[in-house]
């Protein structure tokens, strides 16, 4: 038999190991007692568990199990959780992208390449001080990196992964622009987006072609859909529909392709960046294009650039506030 035959006939490669599989654990009255104690144990942990963890035995069992499955120690997954979002737990992408390396059914490693004009955005930040949120030791207004960047810098820069699964010749590829990205909740987009585009690659690659092996499995940038969806190509009537495409309660005075193209660029710059990049780029517009926009949305838009630091992941919080942020992708 050659690699031919053994060919999956559908777009989906499937990792199995029924010895580790979520449904055998749990039914396993033996199997089910050895993790509860041990995520009992695990909540008494002073050291060996993340503060989110500590004396809650139903969340180490979710992470004892998880462990169990991709066959790895529970307390070494447990310090590569975070709570994100209000309260949900969320995987440093570090691991996961660990774990699609090592359980995926492919031949080799997963390869990349970077394509476009790197050098745009590589090593433009800036550090913005923030206006709501203190050190607590120090009692300091916190500091944090932002892209230093415009929107347009993004165009044309994007990442290619790609591998082959056992029994087949054919690579299974997957490209990623980085404008497609847009919820980014960590400050190493700022610092290294290289970096992070490529662990978000991995993880939209493995949900594509191997989904199993890290179903129900996220991290943080994950929790909010990215740009690249469906597209509605029907040309907009009035400024609520632009809005409502946007997602926000406001929109151009007098909308318009054109227009609906630049409210939608500003309207990333205002929710990605700060008042400054949003003063610059709503500088480079021409006067009709700004007639267009129109002073209540402009306002708006510069309202919420105004307060774009309550959406950015703190530099110099606490060791489990960085822990959150080096490794979240």
């Amino acid at each position: 038999m050659n690699d031919s035959d053994t060919q999956a006939p559908t777009g989906l490669a499937t990792y199995q190991d029924p010895s580790h599989n979520a449904a055998a654990l749990i039914l396993d009255p033996n199997t089910m007692k050895s993790m509860s104690d041990l995520a009992l144990m695990m909540s008494k942990g002073v050291t060996t568990v993340p503060k989110h963890l500590k004396g809650n035995q139903a969340d180490c069992m979710a992470v004892v199990l998880q462990a169990m499955q991709w066959q790895m120690n529970p307390f070494a997954v447990a310090q590569k959780t975070f709570i994100v979002n209000g309260g949900a737990l969320s995987y440093e992408a570090q691991l996961v992208n660990a774990v699609i390396t090592a359980k995926a059914p492919v031949k080799g490693r997963l390869n990349f390449e970077w394509f476009g004009t790197w050098e745009n955005v590589i090593g433009k930040m800036r550090e913005v001080t923030s206006r709501t949120k203190k050190d607590e030791d120090t009692g300091e207004f916190k500091k944090y990196r932002v892209p230093g960047w415009s929107f347009d810098d993004e165009k044309g820069l994007g990442i290619k992964v790609w591998a082959t699964f056992k029994g087949e010749e054919e690579p299974r590829t997957l490209e990623l622009l980085l404008t497609q990205v847009r919820t980014r909740n960590s400050t190493l987009w700022a610092e290294d987006p290289k970096q992070q585009i490529a662990y978000l690659v991995t993880k939209k690659w493995a949900r594509l072609f191997c989904p199993d092996v890290i179903l129900g499995v996220y991290t943080p940038d994950e929790f909010e859909d990215s740009y690249g969806g469906e597209i509605d190509i029907t040309p907009a009537k009035q400024a609520s529909n632009t809005a409502a495409a946007a997602e926000v309660s406001f929109g151009p005075k007098s909308p318009s392709p054109e227009i609906d193209g630049v409210f939608a660029d500003l309207l990333v710059v205002a929710k990605r960046q700060d008042i400054d990049a949003y003063a610059a780029a709503w500088a480079a517009l021409k006067p009709k294009q700004r007639a267009a926009i129109g002073l209540e949305c402009h306002e708006a838009l510069k309202s919420m650039a105004a307060t774009v630091d309550a959406d950015f992941t703190d530099m110099t919080g606490t060791s489990d506030d960085l822990s959150q942020v080096e490794e979240a992708a």
